[in-house]
C-alpha cells in the first residue's frame, strides 16, 4: 500500500501533466511507471477524471 504523502505527489504530477494536455492512458502509464499497484491507480484516477457536470431542468 502506497502512503498518502507519496500519493498526493503522483496526484499533484498527475494534474500537471492533464494542464499539459496528457490523457488518461499516459497518467495510466505514469502511475505504473512508479510502481502503483491497480487500486491506487484506480483511486488517483477517481480524484482527478472530471465529474460530469449536474445540470438543472426548468420546467
Amino acid at each position: 500500500m502506497t502512503s498518502d504523502f507519496v500519493k498526493q505527489i503522483h496526484l499533484e504530477t498527475a494534474r500537471r501533466y492533464q494542464q499539459q494536455g496528457h490523457d488518461i492512458d499516459y497518467l495510466v502509464s505514469h502511475f505504473q511507471k512508479v510502481a502503483l499497484d491497480q487500486d491506487d491507480i484506480a483511486e488517483l484516477l477517481t480524484e482527478i477524471t472530471p465529474k460530469s457536470p449536474h445540470t438543472e431542468r426548468n420546467g
